[in-house]
């Protein structure tokens, strides 16, 4: 029998083949909207856990209003000074202005308390809408150097409007000898010699006697060790103080013969103990002669409170994905009207992609420059051959 479209069989096949499409085009369908619900629930997660580890990091309780934060590095270095400040948040979107009343920190061990604060006067004072008030600075009050290894927890009560609000956070503190390599430049130049000296700091939390047997250096390219040079000290540093440190080998000299991209790695056997320091080191045959690949900038904040103790910083920062190196022949400094002055001359600088490099920094102990109320300018400038660049910025100071 002669059919005149499709014997039944065709129709049959045809069917089945259409039927499997469906079901193969089906399960690609559950397979997408699993995929796609899996990526919403990832995206849930790390949006979740994100705000909890961003949170996690200002540990303290608040009440509606008010939030006291706890800023401390952790871990922190014996024998370098504890930096512990503590703020007073606004979390409503109004100014307000409150009393401030019955201040208590203490910074305890697991064997009791190592530092103990207490302001019991009452303080008026405005806190702007979203806006934070600096309530303690460890650095004005006392110098902690000597913290022995361990976690410690600080503790922080207050009253505002005589509501109390509590915080707390942890840091851990460590105690170890730290080398310190000194006159190392960002770059060299090839057929130019790197001179460094070595030091040895006592970053523990008690005078100690060091017992120094040998430093070696070792300078290494693509994993293998081109230079490498031994000094059997084998002398004894007595008593030497907290934070402290002693020079142990004076201008190690190695000569670049070609440009590359070196590790410097210092280590000491100090009191029977090993340490270590690896420093990236470069040499090329040349550098930018201008900063057209290069911008300046600051986080300088916008308004300070006259008796706020601030620090900020002024970068250069690369605007190329490639490693830039610069002679910078001056850096100029001024904050107006303050009597601040500050220059650098001759300064070498290796910038990887899209980094920044710090060229100043205000610290807290310079706020005396800004002791009236008033605008101030921070104004930048850098020279790099017949090339500048220039940045200035507003400090609004209240009272």
């Amino acid at each position: 029998m002669k059919y005149l479209s499709k014997d039944p069989e065709e129709w049959k096949k045809k069917e089945q083949q259409f039927l499997q499409r469906e079901r193969e085009q089906t399960r690609r369908y559950r397979r997408q909207g699993i995929y796609f619900l899996i990526l919403n629930v990832v995206i849930v997660l790390i949006f979740f856990f994100g705000l909890r580890m961003y949170y996690g990091q200002f540990p303290s309780q608040r009440t509606e209003i008010n939030q006291l934060i706890i800023q401390v590095e952790t871990p922190y270095v014996s024998g370098t000074s504890l930096d512990v400040k503590v703020r007073l948040y606004n979390n409503q979107n109004k100014p307000r202005e409150v009393v401030i009343s019955n201040f208590t920190l203490q910074i305890l061990s697991n064997e009791g308390p190592v530092y103990s604060f207490s302001q019991k006067d009452s303080v008026r004072t405005t806190l702007d809408a979203f806006a934070s008030r600096l309530l303690f600075d460890l650095r004005r009050e006392s110098e902690l150097t000597s913290l022995r290894a361990g976690e410690y927890t600080i503790v922080v009560k207050t009253k505002v409007d005589d509501q109390e609000v509590y915080a707390q956070k942890s840091f851990v503190s460590t105690e170890k000898y730290q080398i310190l390599v000194e006159g190392l430049l960002d770059f060299y130049l090839v057929g130019e010699s790197m001179k460094t000296s070595i030091y040895l700091v006592n970053n523990t939390a008690t005078v100690r006697d060091l017992q120094i047997q040998y430093v070696k250096l070792f300078l290494k390219e693509n994993e293998q060790i081109v230079w490498q040079k031994e000094f059997p000290v084998q002398s004894k540093w007595p008593e030497v103080g907290i934070g402290k440190d002693v020079r142990v080998v004076d201008q190690a000299e190695f000569a670049f013969d070609h440009e590359g991209k070196y590790i410097l790695t210092v280590q000491s056997l100090v009191n029977g103990s090993i340490t270590s320091v690896s420093l990236p080191v470069m040499c090329v045959r040349d550098y930018e002669k201008d900063l057209k690949k290069v911008k300046i900038y600051s986080d300088v904040p916008k308004q300070i409170n006259v008796r706020e103790q601030v620090a900020f910083s002024a970068y250069l920062q690369n605007t190329t994905n490639k490693d830039l190196f610069l002679m910078i022949d001056q850096i100029d400094v001024n904050l107006p009207p303050s009597t601040l002055s500050y220059q650098r001359r001759s300064v070498r600088v290796w910038l990887d992609p899209y980094s920044q490099y710090e060229i100043f920094k205000f610290l807290p102990w310079n706020t005396s420059a800004m002791t009236r109320p008033g605008v101030y300018k921070l104004i930048v400038k850098v020279l790099c051959g017949s090339d500048s660049k220039y940045f200035e910025s507003s400090i609004q100071v209240i009272d």
